[in-house]
């Protein structure tokens, strides 16, 4: 049987390229409406809107990380090496403690 730590390596690898894809969709989906209504305005004869900021498309604080961190913690919690599964608990929990302190 395959070690149990591969597949949570696996798991996490995935989450991870799926996260970063979804950022990127929504960075694209920003940039495209914003310069929707910059034309717009500009046909119209008004100032142009300001460009977004980086976190108006994210959809919340930390909303890919958390999710990630999720998705590894029940892959290890399955995991059968104890040692590996406390020891990746412990630093989600510290990173989940410094996300929610800002």
């Amino acid at each position: 049987m395959p070690d149990p730590s591969f597949y949570a390596q696996q798991a996490a690898q995935q989450a991870q390229q799926q996260s970063q894809q979804a950022s990127q969709q929504a960075h694209q989906q920003a940039m495209r409406a914003h310069q929707r209504a910059v034309d717009h305005a500009i046909r119209n004869g008004h100032r142009p809107p300001p460009a977004p900021s980086p976190g108006a498309y994210r959809g919340g604080r930390g909303g890919g990380l958390l999710s990630f961190l999720v998705l590894v913690a029940v892959v290890v919690v399955l995991a059968k090496d104890t040692a590996l599964r406390d020891s990746i608990l412990g630093s989600i929990q510290h990173l989940l403690a410094r996300i929610q302190n800002g």
